[in-house]
């Protein structure tokens, strides 16, 4: 694997120039994750009374993440070509109009669409992470990339609280008032979110604009110069992806948890992975780089996944969660900020794209893997086959520095 110098994009002014346009980014991923956050907890649900099986429900889970990955790598080169707002504001009209979608649902298919024009417009968040590549240096860069998953777990924290308060009388009416917020959203980034990427001279968008990312999709996953990073961002998101599949099955059975209970303890997860992007990888990557805190991050993953599930105390249980998020919240804007450092600035938005694409792959075979484990082995055994997979990411990581990848 050859070695790749970190290209230098920008002065350190940029940073400072960049800080006010990073806030008003944070809050726009953070309602559009708010918004996320209040819909999918309660789609299961949702599907089931219109009468759809449990394939049915898979396939409904599944197309998300699959429109995700076919459209990241595409909508990140769009955004090296136009701009990242123009791309941004897409996602969030385009989100919205598929909130309504599902609130207007009656069928089975038009549930499948408006989970597939979500997951297409889901995309951006590898354009929203080149955004902060344009605004940072490489000495914040980690601490950017961090801000985008703060938003995210903060979104998924409040979301589900919000949904079950608005869900009482009607699963629709959480539906539309997403759609609502998300509207607001796109009407608060067409006036305050300012350009960070110049488009190109002349740039337009024709079809082999659309088509070059998507052919080139499966050489860049396996065959890219940075294919070691994508497979660290595939294992360990593969690995929480099954935890996530399967905690709300295992925690009551094992730990005699109810509803609340399990809300709760996911309500800590997220509040701990968001501490640690938030806050604390900007505190820690000036002094250990995103290189040893990525690898700090996957052991703490390995030590909080391994023994769930065969703990007998809460206090354990608590103290593995409290494990396995900080270890995710270090290594995944480690991951980012490594990968975008590494790649000119023209590109950010089309290989982070293939990233997100990595990441969307996980989250496709990690729920399912994490649910054939859980039913063969018992409920320990989806947790242990995600630490033998983070083993594998940090095998992956031996030669990789922050100089070097």
């Amino acid at each position: 694997m050859a070695s790749i110098e970190p290209v230098k994009q920008a002065s350190s002014s940029k940073a400072a120039n960049g800080s006010a346009s990073r806030v008003i980014l944070f809050l726009t991923v953070f309602i559009d994750l708010l918004g996320f956050g209040v819909v999918v907890p309660f789609l299961p649900l949702f599907a089931e009374r219109m009468g759809v099986g449990a394939v049915g429900i898979g396939m409904v889970l599944s197309i998300y993440s699959l429109m995700q990955l076919i459209a990241a790598p595409i909508l990140g080169r769009v955004s090296d070509r136009i701009g990242r707002r123009p791309v941004i504001m897409l996602g969030l009209l385009g989100s919205s109009v598929g909130y309504m979608i599902y609130g207007l649902a009656g069928s089975f298919l038009w549930l499948l669409i408006s989970r597939a024009v979500h997951g297409a417009c889901a995309g951006t968040v590898s354009t929203a992470q080149a955004y902060i590549a344009d605004t940072t240096n490489e000495k914040n860069r980690a601490r950017g990339m961090g801000l985008i998953g703060a938003a995210f777990g903060l979104g998924f924290v409040l979301g589900p609280a919000l949904g079950g308060l608005l869900g009482h009388a009607s699963l629709r009416r959480p539906v539309f008032f997403a759609a609502a917020l998300t509207f607001a959203n796109f009407i608060f980034a067409a006036i305050r979110l300012p350009e960070s990427h110049p488009p190109e001279p002349g740039a337009r968008i024709d079809l082999a604009a659309i088509v070059a990312p998507l052919a080139a999709l499966p050489r860049e996953l396996g065959d890219h110069r940075l294919a070691r990073m994508f497979i660290v961002a595939f294992l360990m998101t593969f690995a929480f992806a099954a935890l996530e599949a399967t905690f709300a099955m295992m925690v009551p059975l094992v730990y005699g948890y109810g509803a609340a209970g399990v809300g709760g303890l996911l309500a800590f997860a997220g509040l701990m992975q968001a501490l640690a992007q938030g806050y604390l990888v900007g505190k820690l990557v000036g002094r250990v780089g995103e290189a040893r805190l990525l690898k700090i991050g996957l052991v703490m993953l390995i030590a909080g996944l391994a023994p769930l599930g065969s703990l007998s105390s809460h206090a354990a249980l608590l103290a593995a969660l409290a494990m396995l998020s900080l270890g995710y919240g270090f290594a995944s804007p480690s991951v980012a900020s490594l990968i975008s450092r590494a790649v000119e600035e023209h590109r950010q938005g089309q290989v982070l794209g293939v990233n997100q694409s990595a990441l969307s792959l996980a989250r496709m075979v990690g729920p399912l893997a994490g649910g054939i484990a859980y039913e063969a082995a018992g409920p320990a055994a989806p947790y242990l086959a995600g630490a033998v997979a983070v083993v594998l990411a940090i095998s992956v990581t031996g030669g990789i520095g922050d100089a070097r990848i």
